[in-house]
Parts: structure tokens; C-alpha cells; sequence
């Protein structure tokens, strides 16, 4: 064989070897294209959840009130739902009132208490009942599990509500706003000291004897 028969068949050897290669490229890139189209709606659910729950937090940690007096809060909460708990059933004085107690008391059982409170402007009534409803089973065996008491505020321009849960974990009482006061209109600051005066006032405003 020449030398220029030698030349030229390494030429087509490169030449092929450099087609191959940008075939191989081509068929890799198509792969990697379809699996990246075929993973979006997966990449896409969990951006969608991830934003979901860091939604979620966000809301939550919007709507829960820090508690800076806990020991005073925890007092006052544990003397509170024990009243509530134990109180006489009420039945409301028309289908007005069951329907706000529906719509923000719910299991209290009929056992809804009414005062009020001076947050500076005058008397505002408050609703404020336990709900017993969540705690009869627990109460059965004597557990402190499932205490909550809902706080209506029915202000002249609108109703807030605020919950006092207990938690067993931390075996706290904690404050928060209910999701329907999200935009509320004022400050985490201005719920706690009011709140713990509203729970304290519980026992001697609230009838136990019918």
C-alpha cells in the first residue's frame, strides 16, 4: 500500500470515528431532553408542595401569639377551661345566637360564657366557652389531652377569635389567632396581656350554678 492510500484510509477512519461521535453526542442530548420533559411535572408537584408548606408555616407562625408571661398565661389558661368545663348548659336565645355559636364555638355544648372586657374604648362583649366536645374522652381517664377554649371578640366593627390550647409536648398553654383573623387588625403584643385578664376574669364572671 502507498503512502497515499495509507493517508486517505486514515482520513475515512477519523472521519467515521468523528461521525460516530456526533451521533452518540445527538442520541445522549435526545435522552437527556426526554427524561428532563419527562421529570417536569414530578419537579413541578414538589415545588408546588414545597411552596405549599412553606406557605403553610408562614400562616401558622403568623397566627400563633409568642406568650412572654407563660407561667401567669398557663395559670390563668388551666383555672379557665376547668370553669368552662364544668359550667351549666346555657341554650341560646334565638336562632341568631345558635348560629354564632355554631359558627364559633363549636363544642362547647351549650356551656358558653358572656362578659366583657375594657381594651381601652369601652366595653367590648366577649363569648368564651372550652370545648368540651374534644375533651369528654379525655376527661373520661382523667388526661389533660384535647383542652382548647375559643375567645370571641364581637367588636363593633368585626368579630375576632383567638384559641388557648394546651399543649401536651411542652405541657404549655399557647395563644393563637383563628385562621379567620388572619388579617387581624392589631398586634401580637396587644393579645397577650388582655387575654390573660379575660381568662383570670373567667371564674368570677362565669355562672356555675344555674
Amino acid at each position: 500500500m502507498s503512502d497515499q492510500e495509507a493517508s486517505r484510509t486514515e482520513m475515512w477512519k477519523t472521519l467515521k470515528w468523528g461521525l460516530i461521535l456526533i451521533v452518540v453526542l445527538v442520541i445522549a442530548a435526545c435522552v437527556f431532553r426526554a427524561i428532563h420533559m419527562a421529570s417536569a411535572p414530578v419537579r413541578a408537584v414538589g415545588s408546588a408542595t414545597e411552596s405549599v408548606k412553606s406557605g403553610a408555616s408562614a400562616v401558622m407562625n403568623r397566627l400563633d401569639v409568642p406568650i412572654k408571661k407563660q407561667r401567669a398565661f398557663d395559670k390563668a389558661a388551666t383555672a379557665a377551661f376547668s370553669h368552662l368545663n364544668d359550667l351549666p348548659q346555657t341554650e341560646p336565645e334565638n336562632v341568631k345566637a345558635r348560629g354564632f355559636r355554631m359558627a364559633n364555638l363549636r363544642g362547647a355544648q351549650s356551656r358558653v360564657c358572656e362578659l366583657s372586657h375594657n381594651f381601652g374604648t369601652g366595653d367590648v362583649p366577649i363569648f368564651i366557652a372550652a370545648d368540651n366536645a374534644a375533651h369528654e374522652a379525655a376527661k373520661a381517664v382523667a388526661s389533660k389531652a384535647d383542652r382548647l377554649v375559643r375567645i370571641i371578640i364581637a367588636s363593633p366593627k368585626d368579630t375576632m377569635g383567638l384559641h388557648v390550647e394546651f399543649d401536651e409536648a411542652s405541657e404549655h398553654w399557647d395563644l393563637s389567632w383563628r385562621p379567620s383573623s388572619i388579617n387581624k387588625p392589631h398586634p401580637d403584643s396587644w393579645a397577650e396581656g388582655p387575654m390573660i385578664e379575660i381568662l383570670r376574669q373567667v371564674p368570677k364572671s362565669c355562672r356555675v350554678t344555674p
